[in-house]
């Protein structure tokens, strides 16, 4: 299927806020309005559906409901782009009630993390549409604000510009919960950059997001295609302890992943996951990852800490991991 680009965000777009998976109704008043503050400081309109804060159990609304808010925010002529909220529980309910048809004549920026991974797939499976992997709402409600998480999402779907060249960041913070006490400044870590496990360099469509939401599709008919794709994959820290991670990489081989992908990014997994010396990652890789030659980066700036690279999904890559870059040879949204 052919890829359909959106149209880059511009000053003056409107960008609505929906609810694919659980409800906001967590977040407070002043949290809300200032992610859309810090939003409309880019300079887009920002329109929050007023379904966010709907709840149905862990959800947003039954599944109907929220696939209705997803179409309509496509099909509407005056919303140029679609944020998550955040993530949560279950997008995958929607996934077979969504029309990919009039997706694809309605192409449009789309962006989350977590668990909107289910749709990032879809999307790119039944509709052929470029998305984006990368901040949600909840991340422009802090009141500290990334200066490298800006400007990599306005570089990333407010510009066409290509060749572009994406470098570890130089701090992050490791707080998945910062956004519910304001009134505490995070705490900013220097970054050691990210670490290359198996070095080298390879080219492929870019292909990722949350690793147990991405697995939740196995056996499905949005189980991706992973031939020749660069993988980045994350965990939050519900996706701890130490061996549910090694699970659900040990998955990953055993699906033939590993056969297939031309490389992997592992995003910096949050401290609360559990890992730690004697039960790390680099022995999650080490046996996971036996005889299989391709490169792999860890530490990489994408999941649930901060900043997180805006990862448009379906466009050429290059990884270096001798040098640590990741050049994307093509932009993920049109002029």
């Amino acid at each position: 299927m052919r890829l359909m680009k959106p149209k880059r965000l511009k000053k003056g777009d409107k960008l609505r806020i929906v609810t694919p998976a659980s409800s906001i109704d967590v977040l407070e008043k002043k949290a809300v309005e200032r992610g859309v503050e810090n939003l409309e400081k880019l300079g887009l309109e920002i329109e929050i559906n007023p379904h966010v804060y709907r709840r149905h159990g862990h959800t947003a609304g039954i599944p109907e409901e929220r696939a209705n808010d997803l179409m309509t925010a496509f099909t509407d002529p005056e919303v140029d782009g679609i944020m998550a909220a955040w993530g949560g529980w279950n997008s995958s309910d929607i996934l077979d009630l969504l029309d990919y048809e009039e997706i694809r004549k309605n192409p449009k920026v789309f962006i989350g993390y977590s668990d909107i991974t289910s749709l990032s797939a879809a999307l790119l499976q039944k509709a052929g549409l470029v998305n984006f992997q990368g901040p949600a709402f909840v991340t422009f409600t802090h009141s500290h604000l990334m200066s490298w998480e800006v400007e990599d999402f306005k570089k990333a779907v407010m510009s066409t510009d290509s060749p572009r060249t994406l470098y570890a960041s130089p701090t992050y913070i490791d707080d998945p919960y910062y956004y519910l006490h304001p009134e505490k400044p995070p705490q900013e870590t220097t970054n050691p950059g990210w670490k290359a496990y198996n070095r080298g360099t390879a080219k492929g469509p870019l292909m990722g997001g949350h690793l147990g939401t991405l697995l939740s599709l196995a056996g499905t008919t949005y189980w991706p295609k992973f031939e020749g794709r660069i993988l980045f994959v994350e965990e939050d820290e519900e996706g701890g302890p130490s061996g549910n991670i090694a699970r659900k990489f040990r998955q990953l081989e055993q699906t033939g992943v590993f056969r297939d992908i031309a490389a992997l990014l592992i995003g910096r997994l949050p401290a609360a996951s559990g890992l730690k010396e004697g039960d790390s990652l680099d022995m999650i890789l080490n046996e996971c990852l036996r005889g299989y030659k391709f490169p792999v980066a860890t530490g990489f700036d994408f999941g649930h800490t901060n900043p997180i690279a805006t990862m448009p999904i379906g466009v050429k890559a290059v990884v270096d991991f001798d040098a640590c870059n990741l050049v994307y040879l093509e932009s993920g949204v049109k002029k």
